[in-house]
């Protein structure tokens, strides 16, 4: 997440009364806001309190709550969900809109613009989806062939807790991993966002298909004509929702389509808003007076609203809206997410029983998957892509350093709790299991890749 504060220092403050006390109060939370481990920490927090309470007396009401009924009905129409299926397919939404923009962006001019520089992350990703996935298969293969649906669960990486975790490390870690890990996980995505709607899908319904492409058909329309406010892509985006949602595929699925077809130019270019801004700042400056505040003055008032204006029109929808997006999806929509879907009842059984039972396949293949897997797949991948010259590794990062790296991507969590729930929403004891699964191999991997990157940091601070 970027950081949008403003310095202002305390002379240049105009304060009401009270200010300097919130203030006090605001800015180390502002602060924290604006780090980068905060979505993690409020992610994890989320999650430990959707844990207590489901292993707590209050576990009846916490399982009530995620399935208590929500209606929206307007005379004989009804749209009716549990509360945590509105989350899942409707805030939900909202995540996989702002990924599809970071995509796009990622695509256009990021790190993924250029194959020949992406091509370490494009292997390592692949192998980094397909070591888990087999690994999966080959352990409920043999025990339980019944819970193969489940292969896609270990592939998915959380971008926001592996990258928190990566903060947190600091100077430990050489500044391109964060960019391999953020790389990483979009490409990861990318092939999560195709396993859910390939593999994890109903039965497709024709009609409302056809509608949904009609929608999409307005919004290139918009794209193309050089409409750039919100209200229009949000209503098309609120309908396509809608017809993805009864047409069989899964209701995400809109979120990405949509981001898509969001503006990535800007109305004006960057020498009109440069000129622009210059010409508004010598006036405002003709009519400032020290002695009066902005309320006294309308003309300054309107240059400064003339300002605002010109900012939107030098700034894409794409960025403009992402970075809007970005506090309530990460500090409130993956939250929700994680309190509603995270909390899973831990069986009364011993471990041993737990590992041994007949459903076992699945805890023990997400784990694996998750924690043996990913470092493992994105290791080989990344050496055999380098032998046979077919990507290289950064000046600045060694082979030690990127395993370290895949094992961070090991942490699956949001997404992949996301993917078991479309797996195995049929089976309560299956999704349980799976649930057990994703938590506990996040877990290992966020230590073992912390572990394996502090000891390559303290090696090559000794062959220097």
């Amino acid at each position: 997440m970027s950081d949008k504060s403003v310095d202002i220092k305390p002379d240049d403050r105009d304060e009401a009364p009270l200010e300097d006390v919130v203030e006090k109060v605001a800015s180390p939370v502002r602060k924290f806001k604006d780090s980068q481990v905060s979505s993690g920490i409020i992610l994890l927090i989320a999650t430990v309190i959707a844990l207590l309470i489901a292993n707590s007396p209050w576990q009846q009401m916490y399982h009530g709550l995620s399935e208590l009924p929500l209606s929206l009905s307007l005379g004989d129409w009804t749209l009716s969900h549990s509360l945590k299926e509105w989350v899942n397919d409707g805030l939900l939404v909202v995540f996989f809109f702002l990924l599809g923009m970071e995509i796009k962006r990622e695509l256009m001019v990021g790190d993924l613009k250029d194959i020949s520089q992406s091509s370490l992350v494009l292997i390592i990703a692949l192998g980094g989806m397909v070591a888990p996935a087999l690994i999966y298969v080959s352990i409920s293969g043999v025990i339980n062939p019944e819970v193969m649906r489940g292969w896609g669960i270990p592939m998915a990486t959380d971008t926001a807790f592996a990258l928190g975790l990566l903060a947190l490390l600091g100077n430990k870690v050489p500044g391109v991993a964060a960019v391999i890990l953020s790389a990483l996980a979009i490409v990861d995505d990318i092939g999560a966002v195709l396993v859910i709607n390939l593999f994890y899908s109903d039965a497709l319904a024709i009609q409302p298909l056809l509608y949904g492409l009609l929608v999409v058909s307005l919004m290139v329309l918009l794209n193309v004509s050089g409409i750039r406010r919100p209200l229009p892509y949000f209503v098309l985006g609120i309908a396509l929702w809608y017809l993805v949602l009864h047409s069989g595929v899964h209701a995400t699925t809109a979120g990405i389509i949509a981001a898509l077809f969001i503006p990535s130019k800007p109305a004006v270019k960057s020498r009109w808003f440069t000129s622009q801004m210059h010409k508004l700042l010598n006036r405002f400056e003709r009519m400032d007076k020290k002695e009066q505040s902005i309320y006294e003055k309308p003309k300054q008032h309107q240059l400064v609203e003339k300002a605002q204006e010109s900012a939107r029109l030098s700034m894409t929808p794409l960025q403009h809206w992402t970075s809007r997006l970005e506090p309530s999806v990460y500090f409130f929509i993956i939250p929700v997410f994680a309190l509603l879907n995270a909390g899973v009842t831990m069986p009364d059984a011993s471990l041993g029983n737990l590992l041994s039972g007949p459903n076992a396949a699945v805890w023990m293949g997400i784990l694996l998957g998750l924690f043996i897997g990913k470092p493992i797949g994105i290791g080989l991948f990344a050496w055999l892509g380098i032998k046979l010259k077919l990507a290289r590794l950064p000046k600045d990062l060694s082979m030690m350093q990127l395993v370290g790296v895949g094992w961070l991507a090991g942490i699956g969590f949001t997404m992949s709790l996301f993917i078991a729930t479309l797996a195995f929403e049929q089976s309560d004891l299956l999704l349980k299991q799976a649930k057990i699964g994703v938590l506990t191999g996040s877990l290992f991997s966020a230590i073992g890749g912390s572990i394996l990157l502090l000891i390559a940091n303290a090696r090559a601070k000794q062959s220097n």
